[in-house]
């Protein structure tokens, strides 16, 4: 299995963990950290122990975060650096989180999840303008 760490600033892990819910209800290993104003070794701390823990039962690990170059998108890459089978990614969106939730069991590998997430991620942004020129 794969474990989901969402992460960013403010609120934003858990909002989006909150949509899920509402959509899907409680799922498993599914993480939101946030960050704050915290001191970064804490917050480090947090992401680093919910990295080993899916270490230790086997698990891949996508940390999905919210601005690239952002804390917590440097934070995690330095922690992905540092374990094998962790994955990054940045500029996350509900449809991403969705598709993750739903379709991690159906990858080989998390990183063609990845791959698949910002695919996800990219086709979920659209005008309605646009929509309607399609459906013209």
């Amino acid at each position: 299995m794969v474990r989901l760490i969402v992460t960013g600033h403010g609120k934003f892990a858990s909002g989006l963990i909150n949509v899920i819910e509402v959509i899907a209800g409680r799922q498993e290993n599914l993480i939101a950290i946030e960050f704050a104003s915290q001191d970064l070794e804490e917050y480090m701390g947090k992401i680093e122990k919910a990295i080993k823990e899916a270490i230790d039962n086997g698990e891949s690990v996508i940390i999905l975060t919210d601005l690239i170059s952002g804390t917590p998108f440097r934070i995690s890459s330095f922690l992905s650096e540092k374990y094998s089978n962790v994955h990054v990614v940045a500029g996350t969106n509900v449809p991403m989180l969705i598709e993750a939730v739903f379709k991690r069991g159906n990858f080989k590998k998390a990183e063609e999840l990845v791959a698949h997430l910002i695919n996800i991620g990219k086709n979920g942004i659209e005008s309605f303008d646009n929509l309607l020129k399609q459906k013209k």
